[in-house]
């Protein structure tokens, strides 16, 4: 086995030098080392309806990035909207008949398919960088919140 010498040395590196300036052109692609990606912080503002977008809304890092403020509001509100569907075809559903019971059960389940459907398809658009308006509810959204998040 032969001993190393200085060739081996300035190879080795050489490999590291390659190697340190490819990570870095990674780093420069995808922005600053450290800083959490916007597209991934909006998509999980969704993962637990209202109570994630409230922390997004408000951790400090997040509330100041206007991607990430727009989809934790609209998280709330959408969150909102289908607790208070669940909640008004539930009254109806314990005070109504036997069989339009039955019905308006069925269609609370479709109900909740669609908008657990509905809530993938959201996340995924946060997630893919699209700043996706619900109809009519985001209009509701910035109503409340008093200025459209831009």
């Amino acid at each position: 086995m032969r001993s190393p010498d200085l060739f081996d040395y300035k190879l080795g590196t050489a490999i590291v030098l390659i190697i340190q300036a490819r990570f870095k052109e990674k780093i420069a692609m995808n922005g600053e080392a450290g800083k959490p990606q916007s597209h991934i912080i909006a998509a999980l503002s969704y993962l637990l309806g209202f109570i994630t977008g409230l922390i997004f809304l408000y951790v400090e890092p997040y509330n100041e990035d206007p991607f990430v403020r727009f989809h934790a509001r609209q998280s709330i509100g959408f969150s909102v909207a289908w607790f208070a569907i669940n909640v008004i075809m539930g009254v109806f559903i314990a005070v109504l008949p036997q069989f339009l019971s039955v019905i308006f059960g069925f269609i609370l389940d479709l109900a909740n398919i669609g908008l657990a459907i509905y809530w993938v398809i959201l996340m995924y658009k946060a997630y893919s960088g699209e700043r996706y308006r619900i109809p009519e509810l985001a209009d509701i959204v910035d109503s409340i919140a008093g200025s459209p998040a831009i």
